[in-house]
């Protein structure tokens, strides 16, 4: 498992491979992967501040092995050093059994939206948000900007929309499908 340590990222830089998704019992899992939190940003002593094909070449090179990994959370706004196996035994999908996207990691915290109140019988209500304590982190595209989340729920209108959220009682991250419906019978969608 991985320590606590604050680290330097080493070749500074704020990019790196953000990650997603943690399926259980994967060795991201039993690193202490945390999905929308995290970005690997080394592996050894290697940068990964490019989209290329560096992070798979070094995982297929310690199939098997364990190997040291810096990771940036977001959420704690440190760098943290965790020793991962990748494998192809897991049981599961994937080396490390994570799913992640590269980009950078400035301004993570930016565009969260805080759930402040959950309406009986709402589109909100329907899909499990928590008033008070969950906050929208993200969904299946990205979102740039305060409006973004915004123009994504009117676009997704009487459609079901895959969003990510961060309950700060639980600490922990949720996948919801909320379907938007502005004839729900009260205020918002």
């Amino acid at each position: 498992m991985g320590g606590s340590q604050s680290t330097e990222i080493p070749g500074g830089g704020t990019e790196g491979y953000h990650v997603l998704r943690v399926q259980e019992g994967s060795p991201g899992h039993r690193a202490g992967l945390e999905a929308f939190f995290d970005f690997i940003v080394a592996i050894g002593n290697t940068r990964l501040n490019q989209d290329n094909e560096n992070l798979k070449d070094l995982l297929k090179a310690n199939i098997e092995k364990p190997c040291k990994m810096l990771v940036f959370s977001s959420k704690t706004q440190s760098v943290r050093e965790v020793s991962i196996t990748p494998s192809n035994h897991w049981g599961g999908q994937g080396l490390l059994g994570v799913s992640i996207r590269f980009c950078s990691f400035e301004g993570a915290n930016e565009n969260v939206w805080h759930v402040l109140d959950v309406q009986l019988n709402s589109p909100a209500s329907a899909a499990s948000l928590k008033s008070d304590s969950d906050y929208i982190i993200g969904a299946d595209s990205v979102l740039h900007e305060s409006e973004d989340l915004f123009t994504l729920i009117e676009s997704h209108e009487g459609k079901p929309l895959k969003l990510y959220v961060y309950n700060i009682d639980a600490d922990n991250c949720r996948e919801i499908t909320i379907t938007p419906n502005g004839a729900w019978g009260g205020e918002g969608r």
